[in-house]
């Protein structure tokens, strides 16, 4: 091979390296707190502010320990210690049915003068 095909020895002497710090799992470890279905403050950690669960991607939990605190958040949902969605109570300007049809608010008709009105 030609020497200018190589590429340079000195090519990386001039860029400083980033050093990413290596991130560990919340739940390994001494003193780490144990996952448990009855402790809602622990595990709202991990949900976000719509409700949803957090990936591990973002919360660094293993994958052995993602799938119990999955489990433990599902079971404190069911036994109503934590909600299934968060809902903000902020009144919204219109519905989308509002838009799409004109009108100002949805008002059903009233199925028994609809024939009537049909024949008349």
């Amino acid at each position: 091979m030609d020497a200018e095909t190589k590429s340079p020895a000195g090519a990386d002497a001039g860029k400083k390296m980033f050093f990413r710090r290596r991130k560990s799992c919340p739940f390994s470890g001494p003193n780490a707190p144990v996952i448990d279905w009855k402790d809602p403050k622990g595990l709202g950690r991990f949900i976000s502010e719509r409700g949803k669960m957090m990936p591990s991607r973002i919360t660094n939990v293993s994958q052995k320990k993602q799938r119990a605190l999955a489990t433990a958040i599902k079971r404190a949902r069911f036994m109503a210690l934590m909600p299934y969605v968060r809902v903000e109570m902020e009144p919204r300007a219109y519905t989308p049915r509002d838009r799409d049809s004109g009108r100002d608010s949805y008002t059903p008709r009233d199925r028994s003068d609809a024939g009537q009105r049909e024949r008349g």
